[in-house]
C-alpha cells in the first residue's frame, strides 16, 4: 500500500495538514509516544502495547480514507483503534465493509503474504517483530478523528505506526473488461466502447457514450490491495435469470435494486447500492482470484443505467468526490476524457443508498429470500 500522503511527526500538540482526496484537511496531534523510524518504516508513531503511550490525529474536517500501517508486532500484543472517541471492533468494520486490511512481507516480489492478523478486535501478528510483515488497514468511512492504542502486552513491548491518507481510491465505478454492455447493435464488451459509441439504457433510450477510461491492474497490485479486487455477481443471482453471465464489477459499481423491500425502508422502490453491499446475497461475494484485469468505466452526459450481462448497473456518476478523482486520474489521457473530469456534479438516475439503509436492504433481501430484481420481475408479494 502507498500512502497519498502521511504524516511525519507524531509530537504532542503537532499541528500541520494532510492531502485527501477531497483537498487538504489540517489535523492536531495528542500523543504520548516518540516518532522514530526502522527499516520498514520512515516516522512511525512508538505506540506502547500496554495502552500507557497511545497516539490519537483529530481532523479539521471529515476524512474519507484513513489509512494505518503497522510494523514490528509481537504475539500477544494487540492494537486498536478509536473512532472519533469510541472504540471499535476492526473485524466488525472488515465485514461491514467500512474497513480493509491486508498484510504483506516487505521486501518479496511476488508479494508474500504477512504475519498480521485481526484477533480480538485489533491487529496483531503470528510472528516476530523483525521478520518483515506489515499490517495494512484503511478506513472506508469518513472520521474526524483515529487513535491508537496497545493491549495484550507490557510497556517494554510496541509497534510502530503509520497514519496517513490512501493513495488507491475505490470512488470511480469500473466494470471489468470483457463485460457485455447493450448497444443498439447488440452487446458489445466493455473494452471495445469509445467516446462516440452509443449504448440502450435500461428503460430503451439510446445515450452517446461521453468519454471511457480503462485502469489495467497487474497481479501485485491486487495481492496488496484487496480493495481493488472485483465482486463477482453470479449468473441469475440478482432474479429472473440476471445477469445472464456473471458479472464482476468494482467494489463501489453501484446496481439497481427495484423491490418492495426497498420501498418499505427508504420510501423508494428502486435505488443504487454499491456492489460490495449485495455481498452476503446468495451468488455475491469477492472474487478472490488473483490475476491480471482491467477495469473500464463510461461516462454519459447524465447518469443513468445500463444493462451490463442483462443487468442493470450503472454508468459513471460524477459526483463532488469522483470529478476530483476523475481529474486527478485522467489528466494525461485525451482531451474529452480530460473533460470528464470537469463536468459539473450529476443527479443521481435513482436514489444512492450506503451505509445503514443499504445493510438494512440487503439484510432483508437474504431474510426474506427476495430476489433484489423483484418488482422488475413481478414477483409477487
Amino acid at each position: 500500500m502507498a500512502f497519498q500522503d502521511v504524516i511525519d511527526d507524531y509530537s504532542n500538540g503537532r499541528t500541520g495538514t494532510i492531502v485527501t482526496s477531497d483537498g487538504t484537511v489540517g489535523y492536531t496531534i495528542t500523543s504520548a509516544v516518540d516518532t522514530i523510524s526502522r527499516p520498514n518504516t520512515d516516522q512511525g508513531a512508538q505506540v506502547n502495547a500496554d495502552g500507557s503511550e497511545t497516539v490519537e490525529v483529530a481532523f479539521d474536517d471529515p476524512v474519507r480514507g484513513v489509512s494505518l500501517k503497522f510494523d514490528r508486532s509481537n504475539q500477544p500484543e494487540v492494537y486498536k483503534i478509536r473512532i472519533d472517541g469510541q472504540e471499535v471492533d476492526i473485524q466488525n468494520l472488515i465485514d461491514s465493509g467500512d474497513a480493509t486490511f491486508s498484510t504483506v512481507t516487505a521486501g518479496t516480489d511476488p508479494p508474500e503474504p504477512g504475519t498480521h492478523i485481526i484477533e480480538d478486535g485489533g491487529v496483531t501478528s503470528t510472528g516476530s517483530f523483525d521478520n518483515g510483515s506489515l499490517g495494512f488497514l484503511t478506513l472506508n468511512v469518513a472520521v474526524e478523528s483515529v487513535e491508537v492504542f496497545g493491549t495484550g502486552g507490557s510497556s517494554s513491548n510496541w509497534d510502530l505506526i503509520e497514519i496517513g491518507v490512501d493513495s488507491v481510491s475505490s470512488a470511480v465505478v469500473c466494470f471489468v473488461g470483457d463485460t457485455e454492455i447493450q448497444t443498439p447493435h447488440g452487446p458489445r464488451t466493455v473494452r471495445e466502447l469509445e467516446a462516440g459509441d452509443q449504448v440502450i439504457t435500461q428503460n430503451g433510450t439510446v445515450r452517446t457514450i461521453v468519454a471511457t477510461n480503462v485502469r489495467h491492474l497487474r497481479a501485485i497490485e491486487l495481492y496488496r490491495e484487496s480493495r481493488l479486487l472485483p465482486v463477482r455477481i453470479a449468473a441469475g443471482a440478482l432474479g429472473g435469470g440476471l445477469p445472464e453471465r456473471d458479472l464482476f464489477v468494482s467494489r463501489q459499481h453501484r446496481i439497481l435494486v427495484a423491490s418492495r423491500i426497498a420501498r418499505r425502508i427508504c420510501g423508494q422502490e428502486e435505488v443504487l447500492i454499491p456492489a460490495f453491499r449485495l455481498v452476503g446475497l446468495p451468488g455475491v461475494g469477492i472474487a478472490r482470484a488473483i490475476q491480471p484485469l482491467s477495469y473500464h468505466h463510461i461516462l454519459l452526459d447524465c447518469h443513468d443505467i445500463v444493462l451490463a450481462n442483462g443487468a442493470p448497473a450503472e454508468t459513471l456518476f460524477v459526483g463532488a468526490m469522483s470529478a476530483a478523482v476523475l481529474r486527478d486520474e485522467l489528466h494525461d489521457t485525451l482531451p474529452e476524457v480530460r473533460m470528464a473530469g470537469d463536468r459539473p456534479a450529476m443527479a443521481p438516475a435513482r436514489p444512492l443508498q450506503t451505509g445503514k439503509n443499504a445493510r438494512k436492504i440487503v439484510a432483508a433481501h437474504i431474510r426474506h429470500q427476495r430476489p433484489v430484481l423483484e418488482t422488475r420481475l413481478c414477483v409477487p408479494a
